[in-house]
């Protein structure tokens, strides 16, 4: 893409409303997602209730798309009349005349199921694979590449509540217990379409009752995966996961979900096979030019196993990688399959480095209530699928290259500043096209 000027950035910044485009994005991809708010199964005394749930949902999906951290902000922000327009416009309300403040959807979100919202990101996703928009992105043309990993919440001195995780620090020499720290953590599993990653399904690792078998990443995935079958039957996966996924309980549970998988594969991981595979590399001429080796069918108690190495120069460094997967590896397809395997990284960096340090904010406790905790999580999540295709989908917005903060800051001031109107969201029934480089 030409490089522009600063001149000319200014001049196209002025084409945009920020606000009306997002709008236009949701529309696009979602056109059902404001019923689908505003259906959710409401636990509140239909008496009391003053705000329904598509307002109070919404204004959250707003604080995470413009990057606001904390409750007591977005109530700050949000508090003018641009700002409660916009929302009864695109919600279709006539008489909203104020924004919920922070303490009553704090009390809705203690009292909504977590299932409720992932109900609407379960609808997003399947949205995205009928639109057959990035077909592009399939591994080998066949396979949607789902990258799970594990990534800490929040941490307390204390026991927050019953579900917390625990973890004890003992003196080296008397091997007394010094400090204990109790934290929630989660699964998520993130499906890769180059560069953005969208939460498909979230598994919290949470202890029941007791410390005695504490919860796990494994275990987790475990009860993931049954629930990743159950809502995408059909859907043809692989898994990407790091050196922990590296064990036969994990391969013989993709092996009957008919998934492939790639994983990061370390020396100290599962000794056998690595040992074969150093064994057997020496006297198969498997590779190609572009620095990868490989070995087919290794067995591995009732399992057969792949091994793609690779062994790259990057930026004037060397690189190793080393892979084991359940895919063939041929002359045709290994460096296809060495991508997907290094596109395991993107769940790290535009996933939860996004989402803890530029984005948002995960790590901020926006409610003490642990039902209020998955709820904002999964309310992030939801948002960042908005967030990206927004961000990745138009054109003129790619063109400004501006980062992800700019991005935040004048989406913000465009919800709060700018109008919409009623022929403005008539226009939202006119078709666009969007492409996904």
């Amino acid at each position: 893409m030409k490089k522009i000027t600063r001149k000319e950035k200014r001049e196209r910044r002025k084409e945009i409303n920020f606000f009306q485009e997002f709008i236009k994005i949701k529309k696009h991809f979602f056109k059902d997602i404001n019923t689908k708010l505003k259906t959710v199964k409401d636990k509140r005394h239909q008496s009391y209730i003053e705000y329904t749930p598509d307002i109070i949902l919404f204004n959250v999906l707003m604080k995470n798309i413009t990057s606001i951290q904390s409750m007591n902000q977005m109530t700050t922000e949000f508090n003018t009349e641009e700002c409660i327009n916009n929302v009864s416009r695109v919600l279709g309300y006539d008489d909203l005349e104020e924004l919920p403040h922070h303490d009553t959807i704090n009390n809705f979100l203690k009292r909504l199921k977590p299932i409720e919202i992932e109900k609407i990101r379960k609808y997003m996703i399947k949205e995205l694979f009928k639109k057959r928009c990035l077909e592009q992105y399939r591994l080998l043309d066949k396979y949607w590449t789902i990258a799970v990993d594990a990534t800490g919440l929040v941490s307390f001195d204390e026991r927050h509540c019953e579900h917390c995780l625990k973890r004890e620090y003992a003196n080296k020499e008397t091997g007394e217990v010094e400090k204990t720290i109790y934290f929630h953590y989660v699964l998520e599993a993130k499906l890769v379409v180059g560069d953005m990653v969208f939460s498909i399904d979230t598994e919290f690792i949470e202890n029941e009752e007791s410390y005695e078998k504490q919860d796990c990443e494994l275990k987790a995935f475990k009860r993931l995966a049954e629930r990743l079958k159950k809502n995408y039957k059909r859907l043809p996966i692989c898994i990407l996961g790091d050196s922990l996924y590296a064990v036969d309980p994990i391969f013989k549970l993709c092996k009957g979900k008919d998934w492939k998988y790639i994983f990061t594969f370390k020396e100290g991981r599962t000794k056998s096979i690595w040992l074969e595979f150093e064994e057997l590399k020496e006297i198969e001429d498997n590779s190609n030019s572009k620095g990868c080796t490989w070995v087919n069918e290794i067995e591995y108690k009732e399992n057969i196993v792949n091994i793609l190495e690779a062994k790259l120069i990057e930026n004037n460094k060397e690189k190793e990688f080393t892979f084991i997967t359940n895919i063939p590896i041929k002359e045709n397809n290994a460096e296809k399959v060495l991508f997907a395997g290094r596109s395991r990284w993107k769940i790290e960096n535009e996933g939860f480095n996004n989402q803890k340090n530029i984005k948002n904010n995960i790590k901020h406790l926006c409610c003490k209530d642990y039902n209020a905790m998955k709820n904002h999580y999964l309310l992030v999540q939801i948002a960042d699928i908005l967030r990206q295709l927004f961000e990745c989908g138009y054109e003129l917005i790619r063109s400004l290259k501006a980062s992800i903060k700019e991005i935040s800051s004048r989406l913000l001031e465009s919800f709060r500043r700018e109008l919409i109107t009623v022929e403005d969201i008539i226009k939202l029934n006119k078709r666009i096209q969007i492409r996904y480089l």
